[in-house]
């Protein structure tokens, strides 16, 4: 199976009822989320091609029609579980960098996009149009206005939920044993590996670990009194099992940019300050046209307001940060939409824009050999999930009873 073709059917995408529906109340009722956790294959007598089964967040798991005789049984509301992810694209309402899931592109303003949870949420203009990306190689598909269209509430596994062992389990007694309830906290990503795809849970005991819903294509925990995540626009959601549309490998007539490419701003002074409005903000050292790479020095520059203001939506800003003010440091990183994770002397890594920092020279201060030795975090920008159940490589797991 061509994996980029059929990108809406992998394991771990988070699915509701679709059009073709006409299975009762198998999902629990319009609105209740699943995970798809196996793709029919041909010659499968239990799971044919163009099936997908699905394990829904109240316990039910069975399999469905994905183009199977024409039939689309399901919907794709969210594929960041399975590590979909917009690189250079901030969310222009909750300013999240490296938009995750599905991309939601305005028609009418110049350069905004929403992520999933936003534009879901009405955020932005309900009378503009909008284009779906459904991975950062589809196509548009164009979308009509959400104005007077219905919504609908989505519900399952979600911050508030009432859960217990579900069927991936796989814990021992970490829940307290079996029966035993728990809490959902909140629904994170897993490092920077995947999106919304594990819950951090607290049992009856006190004890919170992370477990897997969607992460890997497992789902460790069941629903026994839902909790609403959001909305929904049905009619706007992408029919699960209908091939993405791919950008060609190369178009001549707008080529994307790639990490690490080397590009040049040919905008008049006055035109780039108008153009940055809404878009992290002018700072006159724009104009210096300082580019940094990995191993550069830099300064960061000392004025503590303006450093905040810039730092919105580039990495943000905590008063931790306010040591770093002054200082030098080198650049360990340089991420897809520019920002920087600069090592500072003495001290920690922060994620900068880089309109807050100055080129240095390195033979201006012989002490800068301690930056030398500093290693590069293995994220720039998300920390690992906390909680007893984080582990390392093998993916998010509770913490393991001894014996």
């Amino acid at each position: 199976m061509d994996s980029e073709c059929y990108a809406s059917m992998q394991v771990g995408m988070r699915v509701v009822r679709g059009a073709d529906w006409k299975w009762g109340n198998q999902d629990n009722g319009e609105g209740n989320v699943g995970t798809v956790v196996e793709i029919g294959r041909q010659g499968s007598p239990t799971t044919p091609d163009r099936t997908v089964v699905v394990q829904w967040d109240q316990g039910t798991r069975t399999n469905y029609r994905t183009g199977f005789q024409g039939a689309y049984d399901l919907l794709l509301y969210d594929n960041a579980q399975i590590g979909v992810r917009h690189p250079n694209i901030i969310c222009d309402c909750c300013k999240k960098h490296g938009l995750r899931g599905m991309r939601w592109k305005c028609r009418v303003c110049f350069d905004y996009d929403l992520c999933t949870q936003c534009y879901m949420n009405n955020k932005h203009d309900l009378a503009h149009s909008f284009e779906r990306y459904e991975t950062a190689h589809s196509r548009p598909v164009t979308v009509s206005a959400r104005h007077n269209l219905p919504r609908i509430t989505l519900r399952g596994i979600f911050q508030g939920a009432k859960v217990l062992r579900g069927p991936d389990w796989e814990w021992g007694n970490q829940d307290g044993g079996e029966g035993k309830p728990g809490r959902v906290i909140d629904i994170r990503g897993w490092d920077v590996e995947t999106g919304r795809s594990v819950a951090s849970v607290t049992w009856a005991d006190g004890t919170t670990n992370v477990y897997r819903v969607g992460h890997k294509g497992k789902v460790d925990l069941k629903c026994v009194v839902e909790a609403p995540g959001g909305f929904y626009y049905k009619d706007h959601l992408p029919r699960l099992g209908k091939p993405a549309e791919l950008q060609r490998k190369a178009s001549a007539e707008s080529p994307p940019f790639q990490h690490g490419d080397k590009v040049k701003c040919l905008l008049a002074m006055d035109i780039l300050r108008e153009m940055q409005e809404g878009h992290g903000g002018w700072n006159p050292k724009m104009a210096e046209h300082n580019t940094f790479w990995v191993g550069d020095m830099v300064r960061v520059i000392e004025d503590l307001e303006t450093v905040k203001r810039l730092q919105a939506g580039h990495g943000e800003w905590t008063d931790d940060m306010a040591l770093a003010l002054g200082h030098i440091g080198k650049v360990m990183k340089v991420f897809g939409d520019g920002d920087l994770r600069v090592s500072i002397v003495g001290g920690q890594s922060w994620t900068f824009n880089p309109a807050c920092l100055m080129a240095y020279h390195l033979e201006a201060d012989a002490n800068l050999n301690a930056t030398e030795s500093a290693k590069e975090p293995k994220s720039g920008l998300l920390s690992r999930p906390g909680g007893a159940g984080a582990a390392a490589a093998a993916g998010p797991r509770g913490h393991r009873p001894a014996g």
